[in-house]
């Protein structure tokens, strides 16, 4: 009776020991599953993490970049101006001598023909007070040569040079004053400047 008892006890250790194993095999199956699941969540999670700092990296780089395009912008700008306002001021020293020089006649004819023909019909003009006399011989002079009467203002004007011609009724205007010309020149001088610049 031992021997069966035996048998029976080393059987049923056997099929406990087969069911255990199998318990063990189908846990660790299990387990490797879970584990196998968790770390496929786990990399598409820091996958996801990673890429989201990809695009959080490229948009602080293009907000950078574009803090920087408009620094540079403004301060290109910034540059601009005071090359343009270098050559106002140079130009503005050079034509302060223009009423002593002996063609600047010519030019105030030019100016005034200029004028005439911005308004059209009989004007009124002034100039700066050194240019004056210049002014009344040359409004008899063009009014007899184009038929628009050319009358001269009173009070004289403060400017470099150059004069400033309105019709009679005063709701046209040119001015055609050294100042008047360079604020009319200031934006090709931007352009111009702007184009030495950025080819440089």
């Amino acid at each position: 009776m031992s021997d069966a008892l035996d048998r029976v006890i080393k059987k049923v250790a056997e099929e406990t020991m087969k069911e255990c194993l199998s318990l063990l095999d189908a846990a660790e199956k299990e387990a490797m599953e879970l584990l196998e699941n968790e770390m496929r969540e786990t990399d598409a999670e820091a996958t996801e993490i990673i890429e989201s700092a990809k695009r959080q990296a490229g948009l602080e780089r293009s907000r950078i970049l574009g803090i920087a395009e408009v620094e540079a912008k403004n301060e290109t700008l910034a540059l601009i101006e005071e090359y343009v306002n270098m050559v106002i001021e140079r130009s503005m020293e050079k034509l302060r001598r223009a009423p002593t020089m002996p063609e600047y006649k010519d030019v105030m004819r030019k100016l005034l023909l200029e004028g005439l023909n911005a308004i059209g019909s009989d004007v009124k003009v002034w100039t700066n007070a050194e240019s004056m006399d210049i002014l009344k011989e040359l409004a008899d002079e063009v009014s007899t040569s184009t038929g628009f009467r050319v009358y001269v203002g009173d009070e004289p004007i403060d400017c470099t040079a150059g004069l400033k011609v309105s019709s009679l009724d005063g709701k046209r205007v040119f001015d055609n004053t050294v100042e008047g010309r360079l604020r009319r020149l200031r934006p090709l001088l931007r352009k111009e400047v702007a184009r030495i610049l950025t080819t440089e």
